[in-house]
């Protein structure tokens, strides 16, 4: 009997074995490919791009300035000072108002105001064409209160146009005066006009302070309806004088003025240092301030007056509305 060795056994067993093998063999691959997930590093954020800002260029803002100061023609006239002066050494300005007949020369002779009130540029005594500043004025235009005296005329020249001042019309309508010097052109502007008595006290040149000056300005320019002081003061008070007739041969009409700049704003005040007046002159001060209060209380008067005047036409008109 042929004895033979089965190999069916062996084969289940090889391809148990081959199963075996290939399904370590995958759980190996997948346990492998899970690990590698876990333990990979992470990806870094893809990058992305932010557009850069676009900046464009614009010129800086000019800084701001204040528009150009007008030009006024009539304050760049030319005089012919050398002229004058060889003429007669005593010219020291001259006083311009346009639409009128001023337009002359102005003369001067230190401290004494009786010289040029009857002699003209030439001289000539006896003669009343003659314009001057006041004796006790400053020659280098510093005193606060500048004077300039003219006669008034029949024929209506000299300072006879002064008077017209006083009509408020005439006033506004001219605005502008000029006084030159050799140094400087000051533009004025009338801030009042009005007719009053001659005393010493409408004279004063020499202040105590500022304020001696301001109240000054005041008592000098009451009076008039019109008056149209600025409301931060004035620097200097320019004041020409005529002879007027309202009170009698002492009577005199002032137009009173103010310098500005050629846009109409007044220059910019100086300081005034203290001064101790002499005697004479603290006489003048104390006159004036006793002559200030009282027209200061003579409108006090006059507005409460006129306040109660309209207040009782007030309750008559009341009255007449309720009827009986």
């Amino acid at each position: 009997m042929e004895v033979r060795i089965s190999t069916e056994g062996n084969n289940r067993k090889r391809n148990l074995l081959w199963a075996a093998i290939l399904v370590i063999v995958a759980a190996a691959v997948l346990a492998g490919i899970w690990f590698s997930g876990i333990l990979k590093k992470p990806e870094p954020p893809a990058e992305t791009t932010t557009a850069a800002p676009v900046i464009v260029e614009t010129e800086p803002p000019e800084p701001e300035t204040e528009p150009p100061m007008p030009v006024d023609p009539n304050a760049l006239r030319e005089i012919d000072w050398k002229g004058l002066q060889e003429r007669n050494s005593d010219v020291v300005g001259w006083i311009y108002v346009p639409g009128t007949v001023i337009d002359y020369p102005v003369l001067w002779k230190q401290a004494d105001n009786d010289y040029y009130n009857r002699r003209d540029i030439d001289r000539n005594k006896g003669s009343y064409r003659g314009v001057y500043m006041d004796g006790d004025d400053a020659l280098d235009m510093s005193s606060l209160h500048i004077l300039l005296y003219g006669h008034h005329m029949k024929d209506q020249t000299m300072f006879t146009p002064v008077c017209d001042f006083k009509e408020e019309a005439f006033f506004r309508e001219h605005d502008r005066l000029y006084y030159y010097t050799p140094e400087h052109c000051f533009i004025l502007k009338p801030i009042s006009c009005l007719y009053v008595d001659g005393v010493a006290e409408r004279r004063r040149i020499f202040f105590r302070d500022r304020q001696d000056f301001d109240d000054y300005v005041e008592w000098m320019t009451y009076g008039c309806d019109f008056r149209e002081i600025p409301e931060g003061g004035i620097n200097q008070l320019f004041t020409l004088v005529t002879c007027s007739y309202e009170l009698g041969h002492d009577s005199r009409t002032l137009l009173e003025c103010c310098e500005v700049l050629p846009d109409g704003t007044p220059v910019e005040r100086e300081e005034v240092k203290e001064m101790e007046l002499p005697d004479w002159a603290e006489e003048l001060r104390v006159s004036t301030d006793r002559m200030l209060t009282k027209a200061r209380e003579e409108e006090k008067a006059r507005e409460e007056k006129k306040a109660q005047e309209e207040e009782k036409a007030r309750e008559e008109k009341e009255k007449k509305t309720e009827g009986p």
